[in-house]
């Protein structure tokens, strides 16, 4: 080989060592910068961000259950505790009540009951069961269908309605039991 192409392979040698070294450098000083970062956005999406809002969220339920056991306590000691919701006497607004096929309302005298889904009938030991208060005529037999939409008007105490049909939803203002 001439000196003149051992040259050129040494010099050749060098550009290489040059270059290797310079990419070798310009990566190690660029390790975690804004174009080469060292946490990615995807790992942060995918494992950081859900592991923090399951502990948050985990934290988050004992503390309401924690609460709600205390909430629960002091109502007991009150003497508020949850009474079964089968009567009410609300004379300053109606109630939404939902019945099952053959459930009955027993009502109070001046109770009001408006018949909105299903079908129901008229109940009761005396005459007149109700007082059609929309039509205007009174519901004297036991077994009558209710009209929906009608307002309704309990005149004599023990008399109500029968549903039958489940998910039957009346309106009811007064004095009431469901059985």
């Amino acid at each position: 080989m001439s000196k003149g192409t051992k040259a050129v392979i040494a010099i050749a040698v060098l550009v290489a060592v040059a270059v290797v070294s310079g990419l070798t450098t310009m990566a190690v000083t660029n390790y975690g910068s804004k174009d080469d970062p060292l946490v990615t956005l995807s790992y942060l999406n995918e494992t950081v961000t859900p592991a923090i809002t399951d502990a948050f969220n985990k934290a988050l339920d004992e503390k309401a259950a924690e609460l709600t056991g205390q909430f629960n306590d002091l109502i007991a000691q009150a003497g508020l505790g949850e009474e079964e919701n089968t009567s009410s006497t609300q004379p300053s607004g109606f109630v939404v009540v939902t019945l099952k096929n053959g459930q009955t309302v027993t009502c109070g005298v001046g109770t009001e009951i408006m018949l909105r889904i299903g079908t129901a009938e008229s109940f009761g030991p005396d005459t007149p069961r109700l007082i059609d208060e929309t039509g205007g005529q009174s519901v004297n037999d036991a077994g009558t269908q209710l009209t929906v939409n009608h307002m309704y008007m309990v005149t004599i105490k023990g008399n109500g309605v029968k549903a039958t049909r489940d998910n039957t939803k009346i309106l009811i203002r007064g004095e009431y039991t469901v059985a």
